[in-house]
């Protein structure tokens, strides 16, 4: 071992765009250039293909029958329908796996389909369908099982339960590592078939299943209003998950994210209410931030440290003091979560200072007392920070289960191969995974995985960070701002446009502001306008915006509500002139 890997600072890169078709947009959808030129990064190759994305539609959506095995999935469920038969709705512990869950269990009952619910243990039974909720469904007398979110790889699991006597439908959205498929298996991206819907997450996948179930039992036509209005409902809960698991902001999935979050708005359910507001989100404008970073890490806390029954008891319960108490409990395990991931931060870091982990290569974190219900945060976190993949893997007797993340520059999904031989069980996606191994086994996986920057360049620089163009202080005005907002929700393969801001110059003082005094807030003057910005989790890094003269700043632009709508800069970094 070696001195101590530095925190990386990844370079900046605004990447090349073709100025001509940028100008083309702005022309014919009169936006700003800056806007036509984020519309060509964000993929889009023609004036009606970013008309579409400024205008999503819900007549876009394709239609579900184009996913495989769609028409047999339905088939099979009205057959137990006909036979007074029950579904067993089987979703995962996180939030794609229980708002897709919910979807499912909402609509089959309202279609007067008698329905079983079953979340994993993530501690006990880890990912997918086991052999111990196959059995349980079978205790409760199911005759179909129906996965969100998973299964796709649980052959053992959906043998067994064919074995004992029921059917098993597969909604699922991940890897699939096997070549053939004998059992109904919904999934956008199936090697064997084409289909348009790529890119969907489990509760995406579970939406469109229950789309085709009500559509079927309406005759093939038009739906009932009651039906179609909890439909358009549900899309609340499938904004939810494709948020949550940061799936592609594009196409389909924006789709339901714009339209989604405009439900989310005003609904009634009183779970959903209670989160809302204990963690204060503005129910008249939200955002897929408070998605993705405050009602999502209520609802995934659950299914990290305790049960994930809660959260979609939650998301079902049609009382308000239940869904309060329930509200509440996701509070508090959401701040135990914290707790044990600073924890488990500490501790990594303090391996990487007693010299304890090598300067190139993936970082491989394991011990004893980790949650692993925690570990694929913290292994994000030391990524993030050190620009390099990492593993954080929780020791528990001679059992070792834990995640990774990733970058896709440098993926994940080089290394399943290399670890296949080696562990009972990983996989997932290119930039995040998991691993289930035996103790004895961990020293040989850490001499694999260490093997991968051997047949590399010595030189492997760390993945460049992104913005989408350079602007000075008199490009920041409110119109722009607003045009912007236009390109929402922002999340995966469509983040929220970041800019190189030239020619600020520090008014007053930063001041530290929020629990803990963690962020930074400031003001900026320059072309004669004074412009109030904030830094989240940078205190340590407040005196760079005072070290004299004008600053360039990497920064979102946004509009703060406080006492009148103001444009404000949210901070990502501060670069030296």
């Amino acid at each position: 071992m070696s001195s101590v890997p530095p925190v990386t600072q990844r370079p900046w890169i605004c990447s090349p765009v073709d100025e001509a078709l940028a100008q083309q947009f702005t022309n014919e959808l009169n936006i700003p250039l800056t806007v036509g030129k984020v519309l060509v990064r964000r993929g889009m190759d023609s004036v009606e293909a970013a008309k579409e994305f400024l205008e999503p539609r819900w007549a876009d959506l394709h239609d579900p029958s184009e996913l495989p095995d769609m028409a047999e999935a339905v088939e099979m469920i009205l057959a137990v329908r006909d036979a007074e038969g029950i579904v067993g709705v089987f979703g995962d512990y996180d939030v794609d796996g229980i708002s897709g869950s919910a979807i499912l269990l909402e609509v089959l009952q309202h279609l007067g389909i008698k329905t079983e619910s079953r979340l994993p243990n993530r501690i006990r039974e880890g990912y997918g369908l086991g052999l111990a909720a196959v059995e349980e469904f079978s205790e409760k007398e199911v005759d179909l099982i129906v996965t969100v979110d998973g299964g796709s790889n649980d052959v053992e699991a959906i043998q067994q339960a064919m074995t004992l006597g029921m059917e098993v439908i597969v909604t699922d959205h991940h890897p699939i590592r096997h070549e053939s498929v004998d059992f109904l298996l919904v999934h956008p991206e199936r090697p064997d078939r084409e289909c348009r819907s790529v890119g969907l997450c489990g509760a995406g996948v579970a939406y469109k299943l229950a789309w085709a179930v009500a559509r079927e039992v309406s005759g093939g036509g038009p739906v009932d209003d009651k039906t179609r209005d909890l439909l358009v409902e549900m899309s609340g809960f499938a904004a939810l998950g494709t948020v949550a698991d940061v799936v592609p902001l594009q196409g389909e999935n924006r789709i339901l994210v714009r339209h989604g979050m405009k439900v989310l708005q005003s609904t009634r359910r009183p779970g959903l209410e209670a989160l809302m507001d204990l963690c204060k989100v503005d129910r008249t404008n939200i955002t897929a931030t408070d998605i993705g970073f405050k009602l999502g890490p209520h609802l995934n806390a659950a299914g990290r440290l305790g049960e994930a029954e809660d959260s979609l008891e939650l998301l079902l319960t049609p009382h308000a003091d239940r869904g309060r108490e329930l509200a509440q409990g996701l509070a508090v395990q959401n701040r135990k979560r914290k707790e044990i991931e600073n924890q488990m931060v500490t501790e990594c870091i303090e391996e990487l200072e007693a010299g304890q982990h090598p300067e190139r290569g993936p970082l491989i974190f394991a011990r004893e007392g980790w949650h692993t219900g925690v570990a694929g945060i913290v292994a994000s976190r030391m990524t993030d920070k050190y620009g390099r993949p990492a593993w954080v893997l929780c020791i528990e007797d001679d059992i070792v289960r834990g995640s990774g993340r990733g970058f896709p520059e440098w993926s994940l999904a080089e290394m399943y191969p290399l670890m296949e031989p080696l562990v009972e069980k990983v996989g997932g996606h290119p930039v995040a995974g998991g691993v289930t191994l035996k103790l004895d086994q961990l020293p040989h996986l850490r001499s694999a995985l260490l093997k991968i920057e051997e047949n590399r360049e010595l030189d492997r620089t760390p993945p460049p960070r992104y913005f989408d163009d350079e602007l000075s202080v008199g490009d920041l005005k409110m119109e722009l701002v607003q045009h912007l907002e236009r390109l929402a929700p922002f999340g995966a393969k469509n983040r929220e446009p970041l800019f190189k801001i030239h020619g600020l110059r520090i008014d007053g003082t930063p001041r530290l502001v929020g629990e803990g005094q963690k962020h930074v807030q400031a003001h900026f003057r320059g072309d004669g306008i004074r412009i109030p910005s904030i830094w989240f989790n940078a205190a340590g890094r407040a005196q760079e915006l005072t070290k004299g003269g004008e600053v360039t700043l990497m920064a979102h632009l946004g509009i703060n509500d406080f006492r009148g709508r103001h444009l404000q800069l949210r901070i990502v970094d501060c670069l030296e002139n």
